[in-house]
Protein backbone atom coordinates (compact mmCIF):
# COMPACT_ATOMS: atom_id res chain seq x y z
CA UNK A 1 0.00 0.00 0.00
CA UNK A 2 1.38 3.26 -0.63
CA UNK A 3 2.29 5.69 1.59
CA UNK A 4 0.16 9.13 2.06
CA UNK A 5 3.79 10.88 2.75
CA UNK A 6 5.46 12.30 0.11
CA UNK A 7 8.50 11.52 1.39
CA UNK A 8 9.48 7.66 1.91
CA UNK A 9 12.73 5.88 3.26
CA UNK A 10 13.10 2.11 1.62
CA UNK A 11 15.73 0.97 -1.18
CA UNK A 12 14.25 2.55 -3.92
CA UNK A 13 13.02 5.94 -2.12
CA UNK A 14 15.28 7.67 -0.09
CA UNK A 15 13.53 11.14 -0.32
CA UNK A 16 12.42 11.04 3.18
CA UNK A 17 16.22 10.29 4.71
CA UNK A 18 17.81 13.45 2.85
CA UNK A 19 14.62 15.62 4.51
CA UNK A 20 15.45 14.19 7.67
CA UNK A 21 19.27 14.82 7.63
CA UNK A 22 18.64 18.18 5.97
CA UNK A 23 16.31 19.37 8.49
CA UNK A 24 18.19 18.30 11.70
CA UNK A 25 21.67 19.30 10.95
CA UNK A 26 20.04 22.85 9.59
CA UNK A 27 18.50 23.09 13.48
CA UNK A 28 21.62 21.88 15.16
CA UNK A 29 24.44 24.18 12.54
CA UNK A 30 21.27 27.19 13.45
CA UNK A 31 21.33 26.39 17.32
CA UNK A 32 25.24 26.32 17.63
CA UNK A 33 25.20 29.83 15.65
CA UNK A 34 22.71 31.50 17.78
CA UNK A 35 25.02 30.60 20.62
CA UNK A 36 28.07 32.15 19.27
CA UNK A 37 26.06 34.54 18.38
CA UNK A 38 25.36 35.36 21.84
CA UNK A 39 28.62 34.71 23.18
CA UNK A 40 30.07 37.56 20.95
CA UNK A 41 27.42 40.16 22.22
CA UNK A 42 27.09 39.02 25.81
CA UNK A 43 30.19 37.43 26.91
CA UNK A 44 33.25 38.13 24.85
CA UNK A 45 32.39 40.39 22.33
CA UNK A 46 32.63 42.27 19.64
CA UNK A 47 31.44 40.16 16.56
CA UNK A 48 34.54 40.15 14.25
CA UNK A 49 34.95 39.34 10.67
CA UNK A 50 35.29 35.72 11.26
CA UNK A 51 32.18 35.96 13.08
CA UNK A 52 30.42 37.36 10.29
CA UNK A 53 31.85 35.00 7.59
CA UNK A 54 30.59 32.36 9.41
CA UNK A 55 27.07 33.82 9.85
CA UNK A 56 26.92 34.71 6.32
CA UNK A 57 28.08 30.82 5.74
CA UNK A 58 24.84 29.63 8.09
CA UNK A 59 23.00 31.79 5.78
CA UNK A 60 23.95 29.96 2.83
CA UNK A 61 23.39 26.56 4.34
CA UNK A 62 19.96 27.27 5.31
CA UNK A 63 19.36 28.04 1.44
CA UNK A 64 21.21 25.15 0.83
CA UNK A 65 18.47 23.09 2.64
CA UNK A 66 15.89 25.00 0.93
CA UNK A 67 17.05 24.22 -2.58
CA UNK A 68 17.76 20.50 -1.77
CA UNK A 69 14.15 20.58 -0.80
CA UNK A 70 13.35 21.68 -4.05
CA UNK A 71 14.85 19.08 -5.59
CA UNK A 72 13.77 16.18 -3.83
CA UNK A 73 10.03 17.34 -4.22
CA UNK A 74 10.47 16.93 -7.97
CA UNK A 75 12.25 13.74 -8.45
CA UNK A 76 15.91 13.58 -6.21
CA UNK A 77 16.31 10.56 -4.35
CA UNK A 78 12.98 8.41 -6.35
CA UNK A 79 14.38 5.99 -9.41
CA UNK A 80 14.73 8.32 -12.41
CA UNK A 81 11.42 5.87 -14.37
CA UNK A 82 8.99 7.36 -11.40
CA UNK A 83 9.77 10.74 -12.75
CA UNK A 84 8.63 12.89 -16.10
CA UNK A 85 11.29 14.71 -17.81
CA UNK A 86 10.31 17.90 -16.81
CA UNK A 87 10.33 17.24 -12.94
CA UNK A 88 13.97 15.73 -13.13
CA UNK A 89 14.97 18.80 -15.31
CA UNK A 90 13.65 20.63 -11.79
CA UNK A 91 14.98 18.73 -10.21
CA UNK A 92 18.55 19.03 -11.49
CA UNK A 93 17.80 22.94 -11.54
CA UNK A 94 17.32 22.52 -7.31
CA UNK A 95 20.87 20.35 -7.40
CA UNK A 96 22.47 22.82 -9.54
CA UNK A 97 22.08 25.54 -7.03
CA UNK A 98 22.30 23.48 -3.95
CA UNK A 99 25.74 22.41 -5.05
CA UNK A 100 26.82 26.06 -5.86
CA UNK A 101 25.24 26.99 -2.08
CA UNK A 102 27.41 24.21 -0.58
CA UNK A 103 30.72 25.31 -1.83
CA UNK A 104 29.99 29.23 -0.94
CA UNK A 105 29.00 27.87 2.87
CA UNK A 106 31.46 25.24 2.91
CA UNK A 107 34.28 27.82 1.79
CA UNK A 108 32.42 30.22 4.05
CA UNK A 109 33.26 28.36 7.08
CA UNK A 110 36.88 27.72 5.84
CA UNK A 111 37.41 31.41 5.68
CA UNK A 112 35.98 32.04 8.85
CA UNK A 113 38.41 29.48 10.67
CA UNK A 114 41.51 30.79 8.86
CA UNK A 115 40.02 34.55 9.67
CA UNK A 116 40.13 33.74 13.65
CA UNK A 117 43.61 32.34 13.40
CA UNK A 118 44.75 35.38 11.33
CA UNK A 119 43.26 37.37 13.72
CA UNK A 120 45.14 35.45 17.21
CA UNK A 121 48.69 35.53 15.96
CA UNK A 122 51.45 37.98 15.59
CA UNK A 123 54.50 36.60 15.25
CA UNK A 124 55.43 38.21 11.50
CA UNK A 125 56.00 34.63 10.14
CA UNK A 126 52.79 33.40 11.68
CA UNK A 127 50.93 36.29 10.03
CA UNK A 128 52.50 35.47 6.76
CA UNK A 129 51.53 31.92 6.67
CA UNK A 130 47.77 32.70 8.06
CA UNK A 131 47.50 35.45 4.84
CA UNK A 132 48.96 32.57 2.28
CA UNK A 133 46.13 29.77 3.83
CA UNK A 134 43.46 32.84 3.71
CA UNK A 135 44.51 33.50 0.11
CA UNK A 136 44.19 29.54 -1.14
CA UNK A 137 40.52 29.45 0.70
CA UNK A 138 39.18 32.17 -0.84
CA UNK A 139 40.99 31.19 -4.15
CA UNK A 140 39.57 27.55 -4.05
CA UNK A 141 36.21 28.98 -2.49
CA UNK A 142 36.25 31.19 -5.95
CA UNK A 143 37.15 28.48 -8.55
CA UNK A 144 34.84 25.75 -7.14
CA UNK A 145 31.99 27.54 -7.59
CA UNK A 146 33.38 28.65 -11.22
CA UNK A 147 34.16 25.31 -11.76
CA UNK A 148 31.14 23.75 -11.27
CA UNK A 149 28.61 26.23 -12.48
CA UNK A 150 30.61 26.14 -15.59
CA UNK A 151 30.96 21.98 -15.78
CA UNK A 152 27.00 21.26 -16.42
CA UNK A 153 23.80 22.81 -17.37
CA UNK A 154 21.34 22.34 -15.18
CA UNK A 155 19.31 20.34 -17.14
CA UNK A 156 21.75 17.77 -17.44
CA UNK A 157 22.40 16.71 -13.90
CA UNK A 158 19.70 14.02 -13.75
CA UNK A 159 20.06 12.77 -17.63
CA UNK A 160 22.35 9.93 -17.82
CA UNK A 161 22.49 10.31 -21.22
CA UNK A 162 22.79 13.64 -21.62
CA UNK A 163 25.22 14.00 -18.71
CA UNK A 164 27.51 11.65 -20.66
CA UNK A 165 27.41 14.10 -23.79
CA UNK A 166 27.27 17.17 -21.94
CA UNK A 167 29.10 17.05 -18.88
CA UNK A 168 32.23 15.14 -19.19
CA UNK A 169 33.93 16.93 -16.94
CA UNK A 170 31.94 16.80 -14.05
CA UNK A 171 33.70 14.33 -12.12
CA UNK A 172 36.84 15.11 -12.77
CA UNK A 173 36.04 19.13 -11.68
CA UNK A 174 34.81 17.49 -8.43
CA UNK A 175 37.73 15.16 -7.90
CA UNK A 176 39.83 18.64 -7.92
CA UNK A 177 37.90 20.27 -5.61
CA UNK A 178 38.03 17.80 -2.66
CA UNK A 179 41.43 17.31 -3.19
CA UNK A 180 42.09 20.79 -2.48
CA UNK A 181 39.18 20.92 0.02
CA UNK A 182 40.87 18.39 2.14
CA UNK A 183 44.71 20.16 1.72
CA UNK A 184 43.34 23.22 2.96
CA UNK A 185 41.79 21.07 5.87
CA UNK A 186 45.25 20.03 6.68
CA UNK A 187 46.75 23.38 6.70
CA UNK A 188 45.01 25.16 9.07
CA UNK A 189 45.20 22.40 11.72
CA UNK A 190 49.27 22.64 10.81
CA UNK A 191 48.47 26.62 11.09
CA UNK A 192 47.16 26.11 14.95
CA UNK A 193 49.91 24.07 15.85
CA UNK A 194 52.17 26.89 14.65
CA UNK A 195 49.93 29.39 16.73
CA UNK A 196 50.90 27.32 20.34
CA UNK A 197 54.55 26.01 19.26
CA UNK A 198 56.63 28.79 20.27
CA UNK A 199 54.33 30.07 22.97
CA UNK A 200 55.65 29.29 26.55
CA UNK A 201 52.36 27.62 28.03
CA UNK A 202 51.40 24.44 29.72
CA UNK A 203 51.21 21.61 26.94
CA UNK A 204 47.68 21.09 28.49
CA UNK A 205 46.80 24.80 27.21
CA UNK A 206 48.32 23.84 24.18
CA UNK A 207 46.54 20.29 23.31
CA UNK A 208 43.19 22.45 24.29
CA UNK A 209 43.82 24.79 21.97
CA UNK A 210 44.79 22.44 19.05
CA UNK A 211 42.20 20.29 19.98
CA UNK A 212 39.86 23.09 19.58
CA UNK A 213 40.86 23.79 15.57
CA UNK A 214 41.51 20.13 14.98
CA UNK A 215 37.83 19.57 15.48
CA UNK A 216 37.60 20.02 12.06
CA UNK A 217 39.82 17.07 11.30
CA UNK A 218 36.78 14.91 11.30
CA UNK A 219 35.19 16.68 8.06
CA UNK A 220 37.87 15.21 5.83
CA UNK A 221 36.60 11.48 6.19
CA UNK A 222 33.02 13.17 4.99
CA UNK A 223 34.72 15.24 2.27
CA UNK A 224 36.56 12.27 0.79
CA UNK A 225 33.37 9.50 1.53
CA UNK A 226 30.89 12.49 0.01
CA UNK A 227 33.36 12.42 -3.42
CA UNK A 228 33.21 8.40 -3.00
CA UNK A 229 29.50 8.74 -3.64
CA UNK A 230 30.08 11.05 -6.33
CA UNK A 231 32.03 8.46 -8.06
CA UNK A 232 29.66 6.06 -8.14
CA UNK A 233 26.29 8.11 -8.85
CA UNK A 234 27.58 10.32 -12.02
CA UNK A 235 27.11 9.36 -15.20
CA UNK A 236 25.23 6.35 -13.48
CA UNK A 237 22.15 4.84 -15.42
CA UNK A 238 19.96 5.99 -12.24
CA UNK A 239 21.33 9.44 -11.15
CA UNK A 240 18.41 10.17 -9.31
CA UNK A 241 18.20 7.93 -6.99
CA UNK A 242 22.37 7.04 -6.62
CA UNK A 243 22.92 10.79 -6.05
CA UNK A 244 20.90 10.82 -2.71
CA UNK A 245 24.14 9.36 -1.04
CA UNK A 246 25.74 12.20 -2.14
CA UNK A 247 23.45 14.63 -1.32
CA UNK A 248 23.35 13.66 2.12
CA UNK A 249 27.15 13.47 3.11
CA UNK A 250 26.78 17.29 1.70
CA UNK A 251 24.48 17.89 4.30
CA UNK A 252 26.05 16.72 6.91
CA UNK A 253 29.73 17.70 5.96
CA UNK A 254 28.35 21.32 5.45
CA UNK A 255 26.66 21.99 9.18
CA UNK A 256 29.03 20.12 10.75
CA UNK A 257 31.92 21.99 8.79
CA UNK A 258 29.33 25.35 10.12
CA UNK A 259 29.02 24.14 13.29
CA UNK A 260 32.96 23.14 14.53
CA UNK A 261 34.31 26.36 13.10
CA UNK A 262 32.68 27.81 15.91
CA UNK A 263 34.29 25.66 18.84
CA UNK A 264 37.23 27.62 18.86
CA UNK A 265 35.46 30.44 19.92
CA UNK A 266 33.67 28.39 22.54
CA UNK A 267 34.66 30.20 26.23
CA UNK A 268 36.48 27.26 27.66
CA UNK A 269 38.49 27.40 24.62
CA UNK A 270 39.41 31.24 24.59
CA UNK A 271 40.54 30.72 28.24
CA UNK A 272 42.44 28.00 27.84
CA UNK A 273 44.36 30.07 24.53
CA UNK A 274 44.22 33.26 26.19
CA UNK A 275 47.51 33.05 27.96
CA UNK A 276 48.86 36.63 26.85
CA UNK A 277 51.80 34.85 24.37
CA UNK A 278 54.19 34.66 27.49
CA UNK A 279 53.10 37.54 28.92
CA UNK A 280 51.29 36.34 31.98
CA UNK A 281 47.78 37.07 32.37
CA UNK A 282 45.09 35.99 35.19
CA UNK A 283 43.70 32.44 34.69
CA UNK A 284 40.67 30.44 36.40
CA UNK A 285 42.62 29.34 39.16
CA UNK A 286 41.65 32.60 41.88
CA UNK A 287 41.37 36.42 41.30
CA UNK A 288 45.23 36.93 42.25
CA UNK A 289 46.48 33.81 40.26
CA UNK A 290 48.42 33.98 36.66
CA UNK A 291 50.03 32.21 34.41
CA UNK A 292 54.25 32.48 34.64
CA UNK A 293 56.14 32.81 31.45
CA UNK A 294 56.47 28.91 31.39
CA UNK A 295 53.10 28.54 31.55
CA UNK A 296 53.11 27.73 35.05
CA UNK A 297 50.13 28.63 37.80
CA UNK A 298 50.97 31.13 40.56
CA UNK A 299 49.87 33.80 42.56
CA UNK A 300 51.21 36.84 44.15
CA UNK A 301 51.46 35.75 47.38
CA UNK A 302 53.29 32.99 46.04
CA UNK A 303 57.21 32.66 47.23
CA UNK A 304 58.78 32.16 44.16
CA UNK A 305 58.83 35.11 41.67
CA UNK A 306 59.93 35.02 38.15
CA UNK A 307 61.97 37.37 36.50
CA UNK A 308 62.04 37.91 32.66
CA UNK A 309 65.59 38.69 31.66
CA UNK A 310 65.09 41.44 28.01
CA UNK A 311 68.25 39.92 26.32
CA UNK A 312 67.84 36.43 26.01
CA UNK A 313 64.06 35.83 27.45
CA UNK A 314 64.97 33.04 30.31
CA UNK A 315 63.99 32.86 33.45
CA UNK A 316 66.13 33.51 36.86
CA UNK A 317 66.55 31.43 39.65
CA UNK A 318 63.56 31.67 42.29
CA UNK A 319 64.59 33.58 45.56
CA UNK A 320 63.36 32.05 48.60
CA UNK A 321 62.40 34.85 51.02
CA UNK A 322 63.37 34.23 54.96
CA UNK A 323 66.69 32.82 55.12
CA UNK A 324 68.52 35.80 56.24
CA UNK A 325 68.00 39.96 55.91
CA UNK A 326 69.85 40.40 53.02
CA UNK A 327 68.13 37.84 51.39
CA UNK A 328 64.69 38.47 52.81
CA UNK A 329 64.84 42.44 51.23
CA UNK A 330 66.67 41.56 48.08
CA UNK A 331 63.44 39.43 47.89
CA UNK A 332 61.47 42.06 48.65
CA UNK A 333 62.57 44.36 46.16
CA UNK A 334 61.56 41.59 43.61
CA UNK A 335 57.88 41.31 44.74
CA UNK A 336 57.78 44.99 44.64
CA UNK A 337 59.22 44.24 40.77
CA UNK A 338 56.68 41.73 40.21
CA UNK A 339 53.78 43.77 41.60
CA UNK A 340 54.76 46.37 38.85
CA UNK A 341 55.00 43.88 36.35
CA UNK A 342 51.58 42.95 37.22
CA UNK A 343 50.52 45.97 36.47
CA UNK A 344 51.49 46.13 32.49
CA UNK A 345 50.43 42.53 32.28
CA UNK A 346 46.61 43.11 33.49
CA UNK A 347 46.73 46.26 31.08
CA UNK A 348 47.70 43.81 28.68
CA UNK A 349 45.71 40.92 28.94
CA UNK A 350 42.80 43.67 28.73
CA UNK A 351 43.92 44.29 25.04
CA UNK A 352 44.25 40.83 24.39
CA UNK A 353 41.03 40.10 25.87
CA UNK A 354 39.47 42.83 23.43
CA UNK A 355 41.19 40.98 19.72
CA UNK A 356 39.53 37.51 21.12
Amino acid sequence: MASDSPYRISATDRSGLIVIVETLFMSWMIIVGLIRLYMRIAINGPVQIDDLALFVGSGLGVAHVGTTMDAVNHGLGRPQHENSASSLKRAGEGLYAANLLFLAAHGASKISICLLLKRLGRQDKYLLSSKILLGMVVAWTIASFLAIALSCHPEYLLNQSAMAQKCGNLNLAWKTITAFDVITEVLSFGLSIFLVWGIQMRWKEKATVVFAFGTRMPTIILIILRQAYLNDALYHPDPSLLLSKATIATAVLIHCGLMVSTVPCLKPFVIAFNTGWGQGVTNSYGENSYFTPTGKSGSTNHSRVYTTNTGDANEDDAIEGGRDSQESQHSRQLIIHQTQEWTVQEEYEMQVRNRI
